[in-house]
């Protein structure tokens, strides 16, 4: 007998990579998952020498303050990574607030997977379901739900 009360949290699934996030619901816990965005970030694909700001040629004399002795990190993929987990979670984070997203399902390489866990608040971390420590982005929807729990609640 099914409580009339019941009704399923606000499920969402981020598979995301350093270079895209694709967001999904699912209308029931066994549903099929259901696309509603995509986020795009090509910096992500680029080498760091595409990221670099210094002109060609441009260097550093021996002694000077150079951009490597700082402690934040100075690749530039690196901070654009860093970047775009950051966009990713306050995205999540304002979703959240709004009462837009009950559980969390996050699936993402492990490196990516390390800068998101690192920008969430503990608000968002509370929500996560499930983390899943693949690099899926790239697979379809049907073949994406394969690697999700059967029941997702």
């Amino acid at each position: 007998m099914s409580n009339p009360h019941f009704t399923m949290p606000k499920v969402r699934i981020m598979v995301a990579d350093a270079s895209k996030a694709r967001f999904f619901s699912v209308d029931s816990p066994t549903g099929e998952l259901i696309e509603l965005e995509t986020e795009a970030n090509p910096e992500g694909r680029m080498h760091t020498g595409d990221l670099e700001a210094d002109g060609p040629g441009e260097k550093y004399a021996p002694g000077s303050v150079s951009k490597g002795m700082v402690d934040e990190p100075t690749d530039a993929k690196d901070v654009e990574i860093q970047r775009f987990a950051r966009e990713l979670v306050e995205k999540l984070e304002k979703e959240r607030a709004r009462g837009e997203i009950e559980k969390l399902y996050v699936v993402a390489p492990p490196s990516f997977l390390g800068e998101l866990r690192h920008a969430m608040k503990p608000s968002l971390k509370a929500i996560v379901a499930e983390e899943i420590n693949k690099d899926l982005s790239r697979v379809g929807t049907r073949e994406l739900r394969k690697h999700l729990p059967e029941r997702l609640k």
